[in-house]
């Protein structure tokens, strides 16, 4: 019997405004939702490339915040989740480089659309 695919991870991050009292030039999120549910250590993969990528958990404002962090970390968080096989979702208060780079990948064409016509 042939062995069934694991059906990717859906990972929603909600993105906040945490720029207020000590924090500043920040960014951060908040795990909202990961479907299905993943274990322990998958879960660690993910926090790993979370504190990798400059991001940090306070656990007084319950985020993962990243102060004062370099350009293109975003895109590069991104694409390392990507490559653990996360299919990631982004809402709240999305950052200008994640709008950014969500609307050239919306500019993109499909492989489908790419492909040339054939009858």
């Amino acid at each position: 019997m042939p062995r069934k695919q694991k059906e990717p991870t859906v990972v929603t991050l909600g993105w906040r405004d945490e720029n207020y009292g000590s924090v500043y030039a920040a960014s951060a999120f908040r795990v909202l939702d990961h479907e299905p549910y993943m274990s322990e250590t998958a879960y660690g993969k993910m926090a790993r490339q979370f504190r990798k990528n400059g991001f940090q958990i306070n656990h007084t404002r319950a985020a993962w915040v990243a102060e004062n962090p370099k350009p293109g970390y975003l895109t590069k968080l991104v694409s390392d989740l990507e490559a653990l096989g996360l299919v990631l979702k982004h809402e709240g208060n999305l950052p200008e480089e994640l709008r950014k780079a969500a609307q050239e990948r919306a500019d993109e064409p499909t492989p489908e659309e790419s492909a040339p016509f054939t009858m």
